[in-house]
Formats: C-alpha cells, sequence, structure tokens
C-alpha cells in the first residue's frame, strides 16, 4: 500500500498548527502535489494512507474541503495526545463553564466574552464554522489561548508571558490532561510522568524529537519494508524521513509552487531517496544537472501533479472574443509590449475583450498596470465622438470592460476564469502547469514562448519567439474557425494522456523501476 507523506507546514515550526481563523483570508492555495495525487487515487479506488507529522487539530475539515475526508490517515499528534478518528463536531462555546455573569458581544469576526471588569476572552472560528481558538485576556494582556480540535474537544493550551508573548504549549489528551509540554523559547518538550510509559525520555530537545521517535515506532509495526512512500519534498522533514524508511521505495516530489528556488541544501536531504518527482522542465533539468555532477543513480521522471478533467467553456455562445493573458512570470516590460499589440488589436476587432490571470492579490499588482486598465477602457468607452442625442440616451448604460484583471490565486478561480476564454496567452519562461492542463480540459489553444508536453506547436497551441509573432498567433486562431476546431478536437485526445490512471500508472514504474532492475 502507497503512504504519502504531505508538507502542509506553518511557516514558523514545521510542526505548528496551521489553523487560523475564517476572517484571515488565505492569499496562497492549499492545493499540491500530494493533495492531487492522492486525490487520484481516491477517484479511482486505490488504496493508499496519509501519515501526518504535524499538529493539526483542523485535519479532518482541511481534507473535506479537498474531498480526502474519506482517506485513510495515521497522525503522530493523534499518537501521543490519544486521540481516535470521530466525526467532526463542532464545540458550541455556551455550553462552556463561563462565570454566571458573563456578556457575550457579537462581531462580524469573532464574539468577545466580557468575564468581569479586566478581564475578557475572544472566541474565533474556522472558515468552516468550527470554534478553533478561545483566548483570555486580562488586563487587555493575552493570558492564554485554547486551541480546539474539529472532534469537538481540547486539543491544546498555550500559555503568554505578562507581555503577551508565547510561553509554552500544552498538548493534552482527550480526558483533558496535558500529556507534553513544550517550551516556546529553547524548544525543549517535557513529558507528564503520568504518561512516561508511552516515551522513550522524560525530556527531548525538540519536538522534532518527539516526531521522529512515534514515527520510526509506526514504521516498525504497521509498514512493510516494500511499501512505496511518496514524500512532498520540504527541507524541514526531508532527512527525518530518509533516516526513517529505507530509500528503495522512497520518492521526493518537488513540486514548483512548493519547491520555488530550492536550495542546493534541499537536494542534499533527498539523496536518501530511490526516487524523485517533478512537475516541471525547469526543475528536471535542475535535477539532471545535480545528479551527473555528483554521480548520483536516482530515477527521476517529470509527470504532471494535475489531472486532465473536461473543463466547461462557453467562449462559442458568446458575441464577445475573450483573450486570457497570463502575466504572472512577465516583467513589466513584457507586459507593456504585450498590452500595447492587444490594445491595437482591440482597435481593429470590436468583439475583442482581453483577461489579465494572476495569481496575486489586486493590491500586490503594479500600479501602472491597474492605471492602464483604467486607461484603456475609459478611452473604449470614450462617447465623445458619438452624436449628442445617442450620447444622452446612453448616458445610464454600463460602461463596457475591454480589459479585466482576474486574481486566480486558488484552482477553482482558474477553472470559472477559462470558461469564457476562446484562447490562452502565456509567455513566462514556464507556463503555469495548471494553467495549461486546464486548457487542455477545456480544449482551448494556447500561445506560448516555450515548447511543453501539453502544446503541439501548431495544432492546440502556437510557439513564437518574440512578442512581435503574437497578434498573427490570434489571428490563426481567432480568424480561422477550422485552426480553432482542430485544436479543440487535438486538446480532447492529448488530455487523454494525462488521465488520473494514466498518471497513476506512471508513479507505479517510477517507484518501482523498470523490469531489468535499472
Amino acid at each position: 500500500m502507497k503512504r504519502f507523506i504531505p508538507a502542509w507546514y506553518s511557516q514558523n515550526q514545521w510542526w505548528e498548527s496551521k489553523a487560523e481563523p475564517f476572517y484571515r483570508k488565505r492569499s496562497v492555495t492549499e492545493f499540491d502535489d500530494l493533495i492531487s495525487l492522492m486525490s487520484m487515487h481516491h477517484k479511482n479506488e486505490y488504496n493508499f494512507e496519509m501519515i501526518i507529522l504535524n499538529y493539526s487539530p483542523d485535519l479532518r475539515t482541511f481534507l473535506h474541503r479537498h474531498e480526502l475526508f474519506e482517506s485513510n490517515y495515521w497522525s503522530v499528534f493523534d499518537e501521543i495526545q490519544g486521540f481516535t478518528h470521530q466525526t467532526p463536531q463542532s464545540v458550541d462555546y455556551r455550553q462552556l463553564h463561563w462565570p454566571k455573569e458573563t456578556e457575550f458581544i457579537y462581531t462580524p469576526y469573532l464574539i468577545r466574552a466580557i468575564t468581569s471588569e479586566n478581564s475578557y476572552s475572544n472566541i474565533y472560528f474556522s472558515q468552516d464554522g468550527y470554534l478553533i481558538w478561545i483566548e483570555d485576556f486580562e488586563h487587555k494582556v493575552k493570558r492564554q489561548r485554547y486551541v480546539f480540535d474539529d472532534r469537538g474537544f481540547l486539543s491544546s493550551v498555550i500559555a503568554f508571558d505578562d507581555k503577551g508573548a508565547p510561553s509554552n504549549i500544552r498538548y493534552m489528551t482527550q480526558d483533558g490532561d496535558w500529556i507534553l509540554q513544550e517550551n516556546v523559547n529553547d524548544g525543549a518538550v517535557e513529558v507528564n510522568d503520568h504518561y512516561q510509559h508511552h516515551f522513550n525520555c522524560r525530556r527531548y530537545l525538540s519536538m522534532e524529537e518527539v516526531i521522529q521517535e512515534h514515527l520510526n515506532h509506526y514504521r516498525e509495526n504497521n509498514i512493510d519494508d516494500c511499501d512505496p512512500i511518496i514524500v512532498a519534498s520540504d527541507i524541514r522533514h526531508n532527512q527525518l524521513i530518509a533516516e526513517t524508511f529505507k530509500p528503495q521505495h522512497l520518492c521526493f516530489s518537488i513540486f514548483q509552487q512548493r519547491n520555488k528556488g530550492v536550495p542546493k541544501t534541499e537536494f542534499e536531504t533527498m539523496v536518501g531517496g530511490q526516487s524523485w518527482l517533478v512537475d516541471t522542465l525547469e526543475s528536471e533539468r535542475i535535477l539532471e544537472a545535480y545528479k551527473e555532477k555528483n554521480d548520483l543513480t536516482q530515477r527521476l521522471m517529470r509527470i504532471t501533479p494535475f489531472d486532465a478533467q473536461v473543463m466547461p467553456n462557453i467562449s462559442n455562445q458568446l458575441y464577445e472574443t475573450y483573450i486570457g493573458l497570463w502575466i504572472d512570470g512577465l516583467t513589466d516590460t513584457q507586459v507593456k509590449q504585450i498590452m500595447s499589440q492587444l490594445v491595437h488589436y482591440m482597435e481593429k476587432k470590436e468583439a475583442i475583450r482581453i483577461v489579465l490571470l494572476t495569481k496575486l492579490e489586486r493590491h500586490h499588482v503594479s500600479t501602472w498596470l491597474l492605471n492602464e486598465i483604467t486607461i484603456i477602457n475609459d478611452r473604449f468607452n470614450d462617447k465623445s465622438e458619438v452624436p449628442e442625442e445617442i450620447s444622452e440616451l446612453m448616458k445610464d448604460e454600463e460602461a463596457i470592460v475591454y480589459v479585466e484583471l482576474k486574481s486566480v490565486p486558488f484552482e477553482m478561480d482558474i477553472v470559472e476564469a477559462i470558461a469564457t476564454l476562446r484562447i490562452v496567452i502565456d509567455l513566462s519562461v514556464e507556463p503555469d502547469l495548471f494553467l495549461q492542463i486546464c486548457c487542455l480540459g477545456a480544449g482551448l489553444p494556447q500561445i506560448n514562448r516555450n515548447h511543453t508536453d501539453y502544446v503541439e506547436d501548431g495544432t492546440n497551441g502556437l510557439v513564437i519567439t518574440t512578442e512581435n509573432d503574437l497578434i498573427a498567433a490570434l489571428d490563426y486562431y481567432l480568424e480561422h474557425l477550422k485552426h480553432w476546431n482542430r485544436s479543440y478536437a487535438y486538446s480532447q485526445r492529448l488530455a487523454k494522456n494525462y488521465t488520473s490512471k494514466k498518471i497513476i500508472e506512471q508513479l507505479d514504474q517510477l517507484i518501482e523501476g523498470d523490469r531489468d532492475g535499472t
């Protein structure tokens, strides 16, 4: 049975909980290579298990968001705290033991419980509506945070010092007793005397030592040496995992969004695995060079972690022709050059509309580009050349959006955005992988600067050398329905090579190696 070890970690100490109140909007997607690969296995009813190394009191609701709730998992902290698999259950804050005179004040973001003249508690909820924290304040200084598990019980208690800084964390059992106490300042972990028999030591230098001890114990008693282990490569846990599992069936997965600017030190921690999985041409090139330089024998394969699925597209039902331009990975100079050509294109073809796609939030986009969008829309909506009597009739009409900026930080945003597009332009050095797979599923032609596995030049897309070739490439598909239809048909056929079953077969081939053992 395959085991997957994800890296759904905090930016601080990697084993910390990532649960946050609903109003702290995520600016980056949770979706990654292992979520996608596990979803494929789940969809095709292949048996697998995920191994969760970090403290995750919100794990059930996280898995539910990604349609993995019914999947098997083993959690280090569940093992430590004695928690069992249960259906999520929200805690009703009103049934907790509040002082008799407590007054509740409701705000859009939290509930405040006034418990006395100098004390109050803030009650926080997750995006799924579950109680996640209660923080106690005395004289406006934070004193304690009670962290609740999404299965309906108290999971940990964080104590704060006189300045409101965290000092220690107590991890609780299901009976409400603490089992581990972590010193936030030096990282040392102390075991409660009542539970000493569950541990090899009474005190540990860090939580990593506790995690590795329990992971070793689980491997010895529950995992066969021949079970494949697919690991989301992360420098913070790679060495720990390489020391725990034998390399023969250990596979590290490099994912562009997680491993951007991967340092050489991370490659060194991956040497303990027999197989490496990459998602982009650039990552493949870098790892091949590293292998050759260090005379390594690891098997390396590039496969997409995203399976191609049929995507809805209604572009042929619209009067307007929407052109999608992916601006991430382009310099301001490149965007200016491309926009200049597209504006000229719109001047000649009144039905053309431009949709700029980016994973950035609007407030992170260059000010000049936002201003340029406004200028272009105002210019094309200018009624100065329209006769006065017609202009009067148009006063109440809503302005036409000729150029639109769409923020698509999450995968579903991209799926929604391409539903109305007729063609997609991505001239970055490494075209966005998920966008390309979506275009395959929707049958959309793509214009790129570099060759990829997902575009056959002249068939379901064009590879151009400079921005000056862009207009001719657009005309090739927008002026000739035959070319667009050919692209659509070819994309649908090519997408069959990237179904979930095909990707699983490729993964199995990588892990097991060729029949001759090489």
